[in-house]
């Protein structure tokens, strides 16, 4: 590039560099002039790469689906050419992914001094890297980038969105602007409890921390403190099961103050050792992170995401939820690696005196398909395990080639072995397809853990059942007290009979049933035992 030594010519050129910060992307449905959108080096890219959101006004870019395993997909966004200067060393933007929990889905800042604008070997410098913890699906954030090592340099500014099967996102308001004298502190949710949230901050200093019940506004009232020559922070005497918005600045002393930060952080629920407990998924309007529901994720190929019905589409009927309008889906089906995500719940605080039965309703998204556009069905696992982190769990139950449009409800029970904290969780484990054309999902609604004292606890001289073949019918008596109700399923966790009692001696007619092995559970007198028999 030839070098400009005419002043008057220099700051004409700097003023038509600039002339495209701050960009708000408002100006129609193109990119604005200058800016280029591609795929990475591999080819993969979603075909709705990079785009205006005109609607809105901001670009955003979808995901890639059904990707091989191992393979990610990168979707580039690249500025015009600007020149750095002690007045532009700092990026700004907002940025949000779309959906809550994690997909796995990522966005990075890099820096080229190339003088090619698609060349992706010279984007060699990160120095951002936005995951979608960062956001939770939460709303568009603001994040900065120090540009002050590229002062008195040209440069190009990618993001970069990297994912198999991951998440949609959004960037708006991109500006270059000079470099505080404070600079904002990056902040960090670390852990959480029932009533407590721990955060932390980039460096060692003086920081004003404000927080308030989400949806909370900076400066309204809420509760504040200071964090004194440190870079970590506890929040407690926080409300379980709710989410919180934290403001967060850096005290400079005699360089002022900087501008504040702001993330969504939240508490885990306090009610998950009061069984039974039921979690319907629909969130509260104070709870913005499923953490608050009790719900954690271990996705390593493939992920569990949280869905809601479309409500505004005029018809009446539910899409895919069992009960409100909230479910969770797992869509992870790939052409060379089985999938591997769990959707956690917990942790319970479980006894060996007790039984525990953990039931989900469950369906598909769409019906499997062999023919073109090949869709594969789906394989779950029920797992109770002692972490959220895939390393430990215990598979209580297996459904494979799963194809229902319908609910169907699914079960397991499982006695402890010792006292403890567990988890009960959905695994799909769903096998590959090398054909697979167009995806398919696993969704999961109103999920229920409930106990009863267990087979050596509950007394069995005060029961006795019986199956009489020739009228069909499963005979119960009961000499502690009256039997309130009875549920029948199958060996593949179907609930094929729920029935309330009011006697001490009760006939079930099972004659509807197919002939097979079912699990009966009786309800007495505030316990219950499940029984095995057979319908022949």
């Amino acid at each position: 590039m030839k070098k400009i030594t005419l002043l008057l010519l220099a700051l004409s050129i700097s003023a038509i560099s600039y002339a495209q910060f701050p960009e708000s992307f408002d100006g129609g449905p193109n990119l604005p002039a200058g800016w280029v959108e591609f795929i990475g080096a591999n080819g993969e890219g979603t075909t709705w790469n990079w785009t205006i959101n005109d609607d809105d006004d901001y670009a955003s870019v979808r995901w890639s689906e059904v990707l091989a395993g191992g393979v990610t997909a990168e979707d580039w966004l690249v500025t015009p050419q600007v020149t750095i200067t002690s007045t532009t060393n700092q990026l700004s933007f907002f940025m949000t992914d779309f959906n809550a929990p994690d997909f796995g889905s990522e966005v990075t800042v890099r820096i080229s001094t190339d003088a090619n604008q698609t060349n992706i070997a010279g984007f060699t410098d990160i120095l951002l890297t936005v995951d979608e913890l960062d956001t939770n699906g939460a709303g568009f954030q603001p994040f900065t980038v120090d540009l002050d090592a590229y002062v008195g340099s040209t440069i190009y500014i990618a993001f970069v969105m990297e994912n198999n099967d991951g998440d949609g996102w959004g960037l708006d308001d991109v500006n270059l602007e000079a470099l505080p004298d404070c600079p904002a502190p990056v902040v960090t949710f670390d852990d959480f409890s029932s009533t407590t949230v721990d955060i932390s901050t980039n460096t060692v200093g003086n920081f004003n921390v404000e927080w308030g019940e989400f949806p909370y506004t900076q400066g309204s009232g809420g509760s504040t403190a200071l964090i004194t020559n440190g870079d970590t922070y506890q929040i407690s005497n926080l409300t379980p099961g709710v989410s919180y918005n934290v403001f967060v600045r850096q005290d400079c002393g005699f360089d002022g103050d900087s501008s504040y930060v702001e993330i969504v952080v939240g508490t885990a629920p306090d009610d998950l050792s009061t069984l039974p407990h039921t979690e319907d998924l629909e969130p509260d309007a104070n709870q913005a992170l499923l953490l608050n529901l009790g719900l954690s994720f271990d996705n390593n190929t493939g992920s569990w995401n949280f869905g809601q019905d479309n409500t505004t589409d005029g018809d009446t009927t539910n899409d895919f939820a069992s009960n409100g309008i909230s479910y969770m889906f797992s869509s992870s089906t790939f052409s060379d690696a089985d999938a591997d995500a769990t959707v956690f719940i917990g942790p319970f605080d479980l006894t060996t005196a007790n039984e525990y039965t953990f039931t989900f309703q469950q369906r598909n998204f769409a019906a499997a398909s062999s023919t073109t556009p090949v869709r594969p069905n789906k394989d779950i696992e029920i797992v109770v395990a002692t972490t959220n982190d895939g390393t430990a769990n215990t598979v209580l139950a297996t459904f494979d080639d799963l194809d229902n449009l319908t609910y169907v409800q699914r079960m397991a029970s499982f006695t402890p072995s010792s006292d403890g904290s567990y988890y009960f969780g959905v695994r799909d484990k769903s096998s590959f397809l090398a054909t697979v054309e167009v995806g398919n999902s696993v969704i999961i609604d109103d999920l229920n853990i409930t106990s009863q004292l267990s087979v050596d606890s509950f007394d069995a001289s005060a029961f006795t059942h019986n199956y009489n073949k020739e009228l069909k019918t499963l005979n119960l008596e009961s000499f502690s007290g009256a039997m309130t109700k009875v549920d029948v399923f199958s060996l593949l966790g179907q609930n094929v009979i729920s029935k309330p009692l009011s006697n001490t001696s009760e006939s079930i007619n099972v004659s509807s049933l197919n002939d097979g092995v079912y699990l009966a559970k009786v309800s007495i007198d505030g316990n219950s035992k499940t029984i095995k028999f057979v319908k022949n």
